[in-house]
């Protein structure tokens, strides 16, 4: 690590030191097992509205070792991800993404969001996530829905929102931990957070820093975390957080190729968000109100892809998003009433400007505005045997500044009792085309229609006293519209139609043992299709070996799939080899030795030493491994 690294951590550890509740509530009954860090997810649910939701807790995101989203989430059933660094995500042309069920592809993405405390965060230029501005070193949980869900998440196909730490109870509480790792890695964070009556507060600050496995591979990223928060009254609580994010990734380019003198992508973010709770007997939900400002600097070898004539320069995005987003819940005895509306606005300006002589060579700024009133209804009737039978509907109008007005539908069916739920779901996502249009296919850009999705979806939740729980579904997903980029712009190129299954089971065989092992199909009727494996699996073992020692083992399997090229001109579909992929962690609790509360810890990621990768000619590091302390207080 260079010396900058170590002098750039402390003063941001320093300052730490010195210095959620969900959206609208739809949730099953359902028999909560209590076990310490079940291994990959937390827990699998459908919602009595048919939203299908994957979430990890703080633990299992220590005991996968996740430094970023990709790899908190590579495991989750329905989702694969693109990475190629041990640190950080290479921002231009998919250098790091996450997509669910095949959405996430098309160019720039946008088709999946991600969220922190409700937040959306994306480029408000390029209209798509960018995995190093959405940080998990300070969440309490990452949820991920994997089907259309209008009611929470509106624009969207699929989506992953981030909840922050918050301290619920009286007391206070402080986090130190740093990781050394292969490839001159390390991997630092501080938190410290308390209650005291009315008034709670948190704040955090991580840094990493790696030279990755090849040449011109250094990453570097910051970040930071406060919030405040107040009880207004024992049902309401407002909270206003801040969030800071400030990295570097270089890009070492196709193996065999030669080695690149710049392309590094930069980003800098700093994201408001006040945020009201309300958890009342008849109203429950939440209304927020956030605002980011937002860079890129990326620093190019040549301006235009895959061009080497093009000369080299500075691709600069500023963008600036803002809205109000709300969704309540109002119970009247079995009957459940659901209003919303999501308003926000995303845009900004990006340039193109020559290194030699500084000269603006391209550019163009924007601002679109989407409104999203969001209105729903359910009923729980009791039809016997302790059996409720829950027919829910609803619809998501959206009112567009540049383009035609959509709207999306939402309904499902549940029977449920105790330890058993049946489902059948369907659920339409709109995902709008962005400003980036205005600059890449500005001919194009009043003929440019909305992708629609239409997902059909049926399963069961089983859990089975405090021994196991199961989660299956069968889905059909069918995208009208798709957008990709053909014949030199973005167009409408046609349709998608997939059919899949998918399952997860947790076993707890006893309080020192959980097991842990889901997997996903999927067939599209079109092939090839970018990002859609056929067959995605996981397994994973939390083993409390004795009263210090903990171990941690998992794996994935990926099968063949399709990605575009990198950074080419034409990017073309070009196929990737299946791979099985096993890591493990050890970890020594402190109190064997001494009187501190922590760990010890050794990670080891692909320790059988595979070779895969998730993008053509760009292969994954070998044997990747950490050795690290956390303290906490």
């Amino acid at each position: 690590m260079t010396d900058r690294g170590v002098v750039r951590v402390l003063p941001l550890l320093g300052t730490v030191w010195c210095c959620g509740a969900e959206g609208a509530s739809n949730r099953v009954a359902e028999t909560r097992i209590v076990v310490t860090a079940s291994p990959i997810t937390q827990y699998e649910r459908t919602e009595k509205d048919g939203a299908n939701r994957a979430v990890l807790g703080r633990q299992q995101l220590e005991r996968l070792s996740a430094t970023d989203l990709p790899t908190a989430l590579r495991q989750v059933p329905g989702v694969s991800i693109s990475r190629y660094s041990p640190v950080g995500a290479y921002g231009g042309a998919q250098g790091g993404s996450v997509y669910i069920r095949g959405a996430g592809t098309a160019r720039p993405g946008g088709e999946v969001k991600a969220y922190t405390e409700g937040a959306p965060r994306e480029s408000g230029v390029w209209s798509h996530p960018l995995m190093d501005i959405v940080p998990v070193d300070f969440a309490e949980q990452v949820a991920v829905a994997k089907n259309p869900q209008p009611q929470r998440y509106p624009g969207t196909f699929g989506a992953v929102e981030v909840s922050l730490r918050r301290r619920r109870e009286e007391g206070h509480e402080g986090e130190l931990s740093v990781a050394y790792g292969r490839y001159n890695t390390l991997l630092s964070a501080a938190s410290v957070g308390g209650k005291a009556d009315v008034f709670d507060y948190y704040a955090g600050a991580g840094y990493k820093y790696s030279e990755g496995a090849r040449e011109h591979g250094e990453a570097e990223l910051r970040n930071a975390f406060a919030r405040a928060g107040w009880s207004l009254s024992e049902h309401d609580h407002l909270s206003y957080i801040y969030q800071f994010t400030d990295n570097w990734v270089r890009d070492p380019g196709p193996k065999g190729g030669p080695t690149p003198l710049r392309d590094q992508f930069g980003t800098r973010t700093d994201t408001h968000l006040v945020r009201l709770e309300t958890d009342r007997e008849r109203l429950k939900g939440y209304a927020l109100v956030y605002f980011e400002d937002g860079q890129v600097e990326w620093h190019k070898d040549h301006l235009t892809e895959g061009n080497l004539l093009s000369p080299a320069g500075w691709s600069n995005t500023d963008w600036h998003n803002y809205g109000f987003r709300s969704l309540y819940d109002v119970l009247i005895e079995r009957l459940t009433l659901t209003a919303g509306v999501d308003s926000g606005s995303e845009g900004g300006r990006t340039k193109n400007i020559r290194e030699a002589d500084g000269k603006r060579v391209w550019g163009y700024n924007g601002r679109f505005f989407t409104t999203a009133p969001y209105a729903g209804a359910r009923y729980d009737f009791d039809v016997g045997r302790a059996w409720t039978l829950t027919p829910s509907l609803g619809s998501r109008a959206y009112l567009s500044s540049e383009f035609d007005n959509e709207w999306a539908p939402c309904g499902a069916l549940t029977l449920a009792r105790e330890g058993l739920s049946l489902y059948v779901s369907h659920a339409r996502g709109v995902h709008y085309p962005g400003i980036y249009m205005r600059g890449t296919s500005p001919a194009t850009l009043n003929v440019v229609d909305a992708e629609v999705m239409d997902t059909t979806e049926a399963g069961a939740h089983v859990e089975l006293w405090d021994a196991a729980a199961l989660h299956v579904a069968v889905f059909r997903t069918a995208v009208d519209d798709r957008l990709d980029f053909a014949a030199g712009r973005y167009l409408n190129t046609g349709e998608m139609t997939a059919h899949g299954a998918e399952a997860s089971l947790h076993l707890y065989p006893s309080q020192d043992l959980t097991l842990f092992a889901g997997g996903t199909y999927t067939d599209p009727e079109e092939h090839p299709v970018s990002r859609l494996p056929e067959v995605t699996a996981s397994a994973g073992a939390s083993y409390q070996v004795s009263r210090y020692v903990r171990w941690d083992v998992d794996a994935e399997s990926v099968a063949s799939q399709y990605a575009y090229s990198m950074r080419t001109v034409n990017p073309s579909l070009q196929k990737l080899e299946g791979h099985l992929v096993f890591n493990t962690r050890v970890s020594l609790d402190l109190q064997a030795l001494s009187r501190l509360n922590g760990e010890l810890y050794v990670a080891v990621e692909n320790f059988t030493n595979q070779d895969h990768e998730y993008f053509p000619g760009y292969p994954m590091p070998g044997v990747m491994w950490y050795t690290g302390m956390k303290l906490k207080f």
